[in-house]
């Protein structure tokens, strides 16, 4: 048979060893012959997915590490949240539905366009700037220069 070393021979194997398993240990642990395992570390063969699966929720790694994709061995498990809206009267509530993005005026994405060009120095005076005029949308009562409008 042809080797084919991937990354993952030589990481099951040291997971192996790390874990101080024999070859026969691990086969029966996660219910393979012995003979796989060998052939596994030696290159010799690929496993299903079903067993890499096995594997890594074995040594507690992602298959991603144990294919040799990824050189974190760590598993990337999103922590579970749960929320429950109540009501004051303590009932359960539906969360209120996303609302759709509000789409960019022409003029909005010029600014936008104008904004991104600047260097951060001053685009963070730019956003200093913003802050102490109070970032407010002008309701005519007021010109740019801070004076009233005619009347």
């Amino acid at each position: 048979m042809e080797k084919t070393d991937f990354g993952f021979a030589a990481r099951l194997r040291d997971l192996r060893e790390e874990a101080g398993l024999s070859m026969m240990e691990l086969a029966r642990r996660i219910g393979v012959s012995d003979a796989a395992i060998c052939k596994w570390e030696n290159g010799l063969a690929e496993p299903k997915l079903g067993y890499i699966i096995r594997l890594a929720e074995f040594f507690d790694c992602s298959t991603d590490y144990l294919i040799g994709k990824d050189g974190d061995y760590a598993v990337a498990k999103p922590p579970r949240v749960s929320v429950k809206i109540t009501d004051a009267s303590g009932r359960t509530v539906k969360p209120p539905a996303k609302t759709a993005p509000v789409a960019l005026s022409q003029d909005d994405e010029s600014l936008l366009a104008e904004l991104k060009e600047l260097s951060p120095d001053v685009r963070a005076a730019v956003r200093e700037t913003v802050r102490a005029l109070g970032g407010k949308k002008t309701d005519g009562a007021h010109k740019p220069d801070g004076n009233k409008p005619n009347a």
